[in-house]
């Protein structure tokens, strides 16, 4: 095997004007889009220098349209093998001045991002997890007196750095904003900007996301498919969003609606998604990375909280939203949810009604 050698792995005596950036998210894709706020303000703060970032293969599609990245490094589960390891490095710092990064942002902090990134950058910085908090809140139910955002966690990784700040949220660009180097989310299709709520759906397009990678995080598919029937009713268009694994839940909510829906799941790349989600003036969905996708092309967001809380840090971040969750003693069971409830009743998400989720839509509006 190669040996790499780290030449500093802490964020003391940092390089003040970096001229290379690698940032390391490797997944979940949720996760990764909350990345792309640090992306935006190094690359505010170093305007000359280049960034780079390393991510899963199956998550580069959220930098591909992103102008502040000069290169995805996709991370294939080959590349784990030491040998295809240590030529995967070898490739990546032979497009690099100097032969090395002169910054390593660590915003994974596992054993898998470790291996990533031992050995290339002169600076290694990586974000805290807080770790005991979050098990605090799940194994013994003591919360946070303030909560973090997860985004602001990230920033904290660049605490030694002149970072310019901003409380703008996650990035999603499309090849046509990289092309005009300007990142503009409709406007137009936003709801009454910083007006009052007007309490009316008529003509409004909601869009209904039933997906979630854990079961502890989906409202039941016939809840939303109540929800949608109500929608319709008071004269909303109603559009399903998700993905390729969402399309079993966006079947049995258009079945339980028993009204005519848009379909817009079943999305096969990240780009269709985002232009579904464009056309929405509102989300309603789970904590989810469509949550956070529409997060990032500003759209108002409902989001219906089962094991999560907000005190974990992942509520939708830089736009108006509301979270509908019903408070009961067991939440949070996980930090990032589970496939069965281990209560074996999964109240947190059977006793949020339809009606409730209505009445937040309806105070956003």
């Amino acid at each position: 095997m190669l040996q790499f050698r780290t030449m500093n792995g802490t964020n003391t005596n940092p390089d003040p004007a970096p001229e290379s950036i690698l940032v390391i998210r490797l997944s979940s894709l949720g996760d990764v889009i909350l990345a792309t706020p640090v992306i935006r303000q190094l690359q505010r703060t170093y305007p000359d220098a280049i960034i780079d970032v390393a991510v899963r293969e199956q998550y580069g599609m959220v930098y591909t349209s992103n102008p502040r990245v000069r290169r995805v490094w996709n991370v294939a589960p080959s590349v784990t093998a030491d040998s295809d390891m240590d030529n995967w490095k070898l490739a990546m710092l032979d497009t690099v001045p100097g032969g090395r990064y002169d910054l390593v942002v660590d915003l994974q902090n596992n054993v898998a991002s470790t291996a990533v990134r031992h050995g290339l950058g002169m600076h290694t910085v990586k974000y805290p997890k807080f770790r005991m908090q979050k098990l605090a809140m799940v194994w013994l139910k003591k919360f946070p007196s303030a909560t973090t955002h997860v985004i602001d966690r990230y920033r904290m990784a660049l605490a030694n750095y002149p970072l310019a700040l901003d409380t703008d949220g996650p990035e999603l660009w499309l090849p046509e904003e990289r092309a005009s180097g300007v990142y503009k989310p409709d406007p137009s299709r936003r709801m009454h900007g910083e007006q009052p709520a007007t309490g009316t759906l008529e003509g409004l397009q909601i869009g209904i996301s039933p997906g979630a990678r854990h079961f502890t995080k989906r409202w039941p598919a016939e809840s939303y498919g109540q929800l949608c029937a109500q929608l319709v009713r008071m004269g909303a268009r109603v559009m399903l969003v998700g993905g390729t694994a969402d399309t079993d839940a966006c079947n049995r909510v258009a079945n339980v609606a028993g009204v005519p829906v848009q379909r817009a799941d079943g999305a096969t790349t990240l780009d269709a998604t985002v232009r579904a989600l464009d056309a929405c003036d509102v989300l309603v969905g789970n904590d989810s990375a469509v949550m956070h996708m529409a997060a990032a092309r500003r759209i108002p967001t409902i989001a219906i909280f089962g094991s999560s809380v907000r005190e974990l840090g992942f509520t939708p971040y830089g736009v108006r939203y509301h979270i509908v969750e019903y408070n009961i003693r067991c939440r949070p069971c996980s930090h990032i949810g589970r496939q069965r409830c281990p209560q074996k009743h999964f109240k947190c998400m059977l006793m949020t009604t339809p009606n409730q989720v209505m009445q937040a839509i309806l105070k956003l509006v």
